[in-house]
């Protein structure tokens, strides 16, 4: 691939900033897994679906800032009339964890004449650890924990879409390679017997000439001659739409690349076959099928959350209070008899509000698991008839290409008869035009059984 950069791609292939190196003497070949190469580097499809990826690390980094601590300082004080009514400190940190637990730890200072008595602090300061405990709702399940949960689920789901989108785009680009293939295929066909018309109506003339052949000889043969070189240039017109359409795949860094007319489609037909091996693959493995996999599970967590919710709300809340610092003696600053205790319950009477969003979280997930169990169908269904597709391709084309060869035979027998002076020219254009449609249905063929080949080979391997 190193060798195209530096002599194909840079020499021959951009556009209207290189076209000056364009013209080469030789022509250049583009094979199909260079081609790729490029397509998977730098196509913006590509580079898109990589950015999807980058953006479920990003949401799964922000529901893990749900757990990160806290701190935080309030201060506030009023002075009157050169009286201080109060002065507070309070400074709090807060450790959330992954179940309904927060840890709690705080330093408070209070002073004034006109402090409120419940804010009063005895000596310097009071240092005060504990913490809040959801004992009902949100015990096993709350927002927080399904967040990351679901976060984490999502990398995993935009990991295996990742990999559906990176082998469509791949697909699409095989595609658009083997139809510009296939159409330098045909131009090249057509070439060869516009020499073959050419040459003929060059020795109809001459035999015209010495009495050899009549007139209407040699208008036969023009017509001939004419109707090749007009199937050319319909081939040739052909041949560069499809190589523009190939080259919408084609990008160095952020620039389009052109192709030129000089480069040329290379396949190698066993080259192919081993580039786009079949391998061993299980239905249950396919990246659609494993994506809806983990959507069904972030259901599933969603709904759990919601059953959560049905619980009532009791909040227990309990803090160790210390005149000296906990971290310095912890024996001394724990003492149970310097403590607060806090107790919330709350519940809707009702409930309307939870039952419901059970409910649209269970159908969610209903409707989740059928599209996975439609999928897993569709799949298995699709890739029986690419094997089937693959195979009879295979045999078609095979039976073409014997067909080609016996139009070759008549053909190249009636040249025979016609110069032995046995035939006559419309018979030798009639098995020409015979062997021609051979040759453009064994093409059309191959290249069938070659794109049958990559579809199934992107619908079953996936570079984890």
């Amino acid at each position: 691939m190193q060798r195209l950069i530096t002599g194909f791609l840079l020499g021959l292939v951009f556009g209207a900033h290189t076209s000056a190196l364009s013209a080469q003497s030789e022509p250049e070949q583009l094979t199909l897994t260079e081609f790729l190469g490029y397509v998977k580097a730098f196509h913006p499809f590509v580079k898109q679906a990589n950015i999807a990826l980058d953006e479920s690390e990003a949401k799964l980094m922000k529901a893990r800032g749900s757990f990160d601590p806290k701190f935080g300082l309030d201060f506030s004080e009023k002075a009157f009339k050169n009286s201080t009514y109060y002065d507070r400190l309070n400074a709090t940190f807060e450790v959330p964890t992954y179940y309904g637990l927060t840890l709690k730890g705080g330093y408070v200072e209070a002073d004034g004449n006109y402090l409120n008595p419940e804010n009063e602090v005895s000596g310097e300061g009071l240092y005060s650890l504990g913490g809040e405990l959801n004992l009902a709702k949100g015990l096993l399940a709350n927002p927080r924990m399904t967040t990351l949960k679901q976060a984490k689920i999502f990398t995993q789901q935009a990991e295996e879409e990742n990999l559906l989108s990176v082998n469509e785009i791949l697909f699409e680009a095989t595609q658009a390679y083997l139809e510009w293939y296939r159409a330098y295929q045909e131009y090249q066909v057509f070439d060869q017997f516009v020499e073959n018309a050419r040459f003929r109506f060059k020795g109809v003339k001459e035999q015209y000439a010495v009495g050899d052949l009549a007139a209407i000889d040699t208008t036969e043969a023009r017509i001939a001659f004419n109707a090749r070189v007009l199937s050319l240039e319909k081939a040739r017109l052909k041949l560069r739409e499809k190589s523009l359409k190939a080259a919408n795949y084609l990008w160095i860094n952020d620039t389009p690349v052109t192709l030129s007319p000089e480069v040329q489609p290379a396949l190698d037909t066993e080259a192919f076959e081993m580039r786009f091996s079949a391998v061993y693959f299980s239905i249950e493995e396919h990246p659609k099928l494993r994506a809806l996999g983990y959507k069904v599970d972030s259901q599933r967590l969603e709904r759990r959350l919601q059953r959560s919710n049905l619980l009532p709300e009791v909040t227990l809340g309990y803090q160790w209070l210390s005149e000296t610092d906990v971290t310095e003696n912890i024996r001394l600053g724990l003492d149970p008899e310097n403590s607060t205790t806090k107790l919330k319950v709350g519940v809707p009477l009702f409930l309307r509000k939870e039952r419901a969003e059970l409910e649209i979280s269970s159908l969610k997930l209903k409707d989740v698991s059928l599209e996975r169990d439609q999928v897993f169908i569709e799949l298995s269904n699709k890739i029986n008839a690419l094997q089937s597709g693959v195979s009879s391709f295979k045999r078609q084309s095979e039976l073409a290409e014997m067909m080609v060869s016996d139009y070759r035979a008549l053909f190249e027998g009636e040249q025979q008869k016609f110069a032995a002076g046995e035939s006559s020219l419309f018979l030798v254009n009639t098995r020409e035009s015979k062997l021609i449609e051979g040759l453009l249905k064994a093409i059309e063929l191959s290249v069938a059984q070659k794109a049958a080949h990559a579809e199934l080979y992107f619908n079953t391997s996936f570079a984890r």
